[in-house]
């Protein structure tokens, strides 16, 4: 049996069709929901009394700490955590995952395959081919080299710990503004454990981001990776990782006939790196700067102006 955990904010729109693709699952699970003050018809969509519903204030949502909520209501040795807008693409989603988890006894943690939704665009979706390929890999501290940073990359849109695991490292970070995963994948992989991706295992998640809300996501991922950067230092720069991004995406728009976007992916590329490089100089700005340029302007309601402190 497994437990999953899911935080929702206004998620009715996802949740008809999110809670018929579990129910037709073929492991048997509990669902735990956290949800964070929706102000849609959420809470009312959420009938079934096999489902545990807990309810928090939106101020204090975090990705991390709500995550360890569920953590700790989870009655199961495994814990997969899911996003609102992650759909499971067969009944056995989240069977194929589990059996990758436990594949090794090494592996303190599985990520699932995550494929572009049909309207999404053309940017959206190379990000999905290439952050989710269509072959599985077991990452360990032996890839660190060849990887780098890519060592660690995961995702708690679909991702499933063993719990013992998740408990030893003291669960996700609290007070992160976002990468929780992220964080914990690394000092997996630091710990001798193992981070497996499995390809098999596959949900329907992708985003179509606006320029400033590209630039907005990564001035918070320059946030990420200044403040978890005793951890991360153990792995490769991530700027390095950003140009092989960039390149791979030219030749994808070169080579399937979206050469006319060229111009737009020159635009993202210099919004995304001022982004980036503003968020690892965070604390040159006030707290009132940040929450205009950030995805998360409620992450810094929180902490008080002349110091962004988070949890190493």
């Amino acid at each position: 049996m497994l437990s999953v955990v899911i935080p929702t904010y206004n998620a009715a729109s996802f949740l008809p069709l999110l809670l018929k693709r579990l129910q037709e699952q073929t492991v048997p699970h509990e669902l735990i929901i956290i949800d964070s003050g929706s102000t849609d018809n959420t809470l009312e969509l959420i009938t079934s009394e096999d489902i545990l519903l807990l309810s928090i204030d939106k101020a204090s949502f975090n990705h991390g700490t709500t995550r360890n909520l569920g953590l700790k209501l989870a009655k199961s040795d495994i814990v997969v955590f899911m996003t609102q807008d992650a759909l499971p693409a067969s009944p056995d989603t989240l069977e194929k995952l589990m059996v990758m988890l436990c594949s090794r006894e090494d592996i303190a943690l599985a990520y699932g395959r995550q494929l572009p939704y049909p309207e999404t665009g053309v940017f959206g979706r190379f990000a999905r081919l290439i952050n989710y390929p269509d072959y599985s890999v077991v990452k360990t501290k032996d890839l660190i080299p060849t990887m780098g940073i890519k060592t660690c990359s995961c995702s708690n849109s679909f991702a499933a710990y063993r719990k013992a695991n998740l408990e030893s490292v003291g669960g996700f970070p609290s007070e992160t503004i976002l990468g929780e995963d992220v964080s914990v994948a690394a000092r997996f992989i630091l710990q001798g454990k193992a981070v497996a991706y499995c390809a098999e295992a596959q949900v329907f998640h992708s985003h179509d981001y606006s320029l400033l809300e590209e630039f907005k996501r990564y001035f918070d991922i320059g946030v990420f990776h200044e403040e978890q950067s005793a951890v991360l230092s153990e792995f490769s720069k991530a700027e390095s990782e950003g140009l092989k991004y960039v390149l791979q995406e030219w030749r994808y728009l070169s080579q399937n006939g979206y050469k006319r976007l060229i111009p737009a992916q020159l635009v993202r590329m210099i919004a995304k790196y001022i982004g980036y490089k503003m968020g690892r100089k965070q604390n040159l700005f006030p707290n009132s700067i940040k929450r205009r340029i950030s995805m998360h302007p409620g992450f810094w309601h929180k902490l008080p102006s002349s110091t962004t402190e988070l949890d190493h």
